[in-house]
């Protein structure tokens, strides 16, 4: 059986399930457009930033700008991100073993 504290180290800012997609989707693809990522999600656009802005702030993600036709934003995963998400899955996988 999985021991209280190993699950609540888990948790972090992936225990958010929108952030947890977020970084799903981010580590599949590494860039996701924001309304793109917006319809994926069903979340308002203040709602996903919110989620963007937490990921943000810890470097996991960056938004990018990009100037077409009409302006973009885009969402990035970066290495920290991409690293912090790997090590977190490897965790969920570790935990799940000990419960079989």
């Amino acid at each position: 059986m999985a021991e209280p504290d190993e699950l609540r180290k888990l948790g972090g800012l992936f225990s958010e399930p929108h952030r947890l997609t977020i970084m799903l989707l981010l580590y599949l693809h590494r860039r996701v457009r924001f309304k793109d990522m917006q319809k994926l999600l069903h979340l308002t656009p203040g709602n996903l930033d919110h989620h963007v802005r937490r990921l943000e702030k810890a470097e996991y993600v960056k938004t990018r700008y990009i100037l077409s036709w009409r302006p973009l934003v885009a969402i990035e995963i970066t290495e920290d991100g991409a690293k912090a998400f790997r090590d977190y899955a490897a965790r969920v996988r570790r935990l799940l073993e000990k419960m079989e």
